[in-house]
């Protein structure tokens, strides 16, 4: 391997590393976001099933529903790696409801180990985190993952057959596919499914890291220069379209067939992908800095005369996660406080974002989307790095005792202020991706 094409397989280990965090409440954006629409505050409450339930009754027209599907994503998607015909879905109607499930999330190729409970997540509340008469689940009831991405979050059980709001099944499902959804899905991920599902080898990050696996379904690196792609075609795999796509599909076909939780559930899944690449980190793979620069970096760094690689994309890193931080801690601390019309809040349920109605499709998602995020990018990075300007791992320890929203306003009210303002531009493309979606679904 040539020196220079060392030095960009390290760099894109450092965007992985960067961009396996998300906008990490996702939850709150999306109830915000659709609250804001008279017609879904009205939809008739739905009534709770197991995915089994689905399954049983819709596995028969699934075969031809993801066969379908699959055809599209093999003429639509770049790069798509073909699904194994030994992956197609299969119903046999005297299985159990494991096995459908188990063949199911095989023919989708998704983590077929994810818990799928029956359940919301609450909506954080001036009295805490809102309504406690259903029993609770932990973080490990609904996730893949061992430690908990999300703070201050309660998660409580349904019964089959209750009946529950709408927008609460989208909002708690639009966090899910960070749960574990997408991880450990290529072939160097050690797992079995993963050398079966034909993704080939992880493409970004640290195979054995659980996270970093998830990075190229939540990511759209679809503006980088010619010279980033020429270096590799990592970066130019990356497949957010082909999950928005897919979800789509099944929340329609479901909410067809009598199935409306799941399809609501559905829904919630396809918005993620979408509202991630509203996240300028997840649509610019080194923001800030070029692939020349980065390359001759460590050309100096030899010399021994300039910051190596690792060290500025572990400071890329660290302020992605500060800048989710941020954001996180001023989200809670209006809805704690009963704050219901702060800014941050009211900024995804910004209705003048939706003037032109974005009709969100795989092209729209590549080249409306996540090219604005993409743009925005630079900017934003140069103000975190103004608003957070730690160095060395002290602003990752610190992000996690430190109220960065409060300490921030305190000690640098206008640099604040200036990011505030840039979030809530963010969040108001958040809200209109999400909007666009439930209309198009309805």
């Amino acid at each position: 391997m040539r020196w220079f094409e060392r030095l960009f397989f390290g760099l894109l280990l450092g965007v992985a590393v960067s961009s396996a965090h998300a906008w990490s409440r996702h939850a709150i954006g999306t109830w915000q976001a659709l609250n804001a629409l008279p017609e879904v505050r009205s939809e008739p409450l739905v009534k709770v099933e197991p995915l089994s339930a689905f399954l049983k009754d819709q596995g028969p027209a699934l075969e031809g529903l993801l066969q379908q599907e699959e055809q599209w994503a093999r003429g639509h998607v770049r790069n798509y790696p073909a699904r194994p015909e030994v992956l197609a879905y299969r119903h046999d109607k005297d299985a159990d409801a494991g096995v459908w499930v188990s063949r199911f999330l095989n023919a989708v190729r998704a983590n077929p180990n994810m818990p799928l409970p029956l359940y919301l997540q609450l909506q954080p509340t001036p009295q805490g985190l809102g309504e406690n008469h259903r029993p609770g689940l932990t973080w490990q009831d609904v996730s893949l993952y061992k430690e908990p991405s999300l703070v201050d979050t309660k998660f409580v059980a349904l019964r089959e057959a209750e009946w529950v709001a709408v927008l609460d099944v989208i909002a708690t499902a639009s966090d899910e596919p960070d749960y574990g959804l997408d991880i450990g899905l290529w072939e160097n991920n050690a797992t079995e499914f993963g050398q079966s599902y034909g993704f080939g080898k992880q493409p970004l990050g640290d195979p054995k890291h659980p996270a970093s696996s998830q990075v190229s379904f939540h990511s759209g690196y679809f503006h980088e220069s010619p010279l980033a792609y020429a270096y590799s075609g990592a970066l130019r795999r990356t497949f957010p379209e082909y999950r928005m796509h897919l979800w789509q599909t099944l929340a329609r076909h479901a909410m067809l067939s009598g199935h409306p939780y799941w399809g609501w559930r559905f829904a919630g899944w396809a918005m993620h992908y979408a509202q991630d690449l509203t996240q300028p980190y997840h649509a610019n793979a080194l923001p800030g800095h070029s692939v020349t620069g980065m390359l001759w970096d460590d050309v100096l760094a030899i010399t021994g005369t300039s910051y190596s690689k690792e060290e500025r994309l572990h400071q890329m890193s660290e302020r992605h996660a500060a800048l989710e931080t941020f954001h996180q801690q001023s989200l809670l601390v209006a809805l704690h406080k009963g704050e219901f019309n702060h800014p941050n809040l009211l900024a995804f349920a910004n209705l003048s974002k939706d003037q032109g109605r974005l009709v969100l499709t795989e092209f729209s998602l590549r080249e409306d989307v996540s090219k604005s995020a993409h743009i925005a990018a630079d900017e934003l990075d140069a103000l975190v790095w103004k608003a957070f300007p730690m160095t060395g791992g002290e602003l990752a320890n610190h992000s996690q005792s430190v109220n960065l929203y409060s300490t921030l306003a305190q000690h640098n009210p206008n640099v604040r202020d200036a990011l505030d303002k840039q979030l809530r531009d963010l969040s108001g493309n958040f809200g209109r991706v999400t909007r666009a979606i439930w209309r198009r679904l309805r």
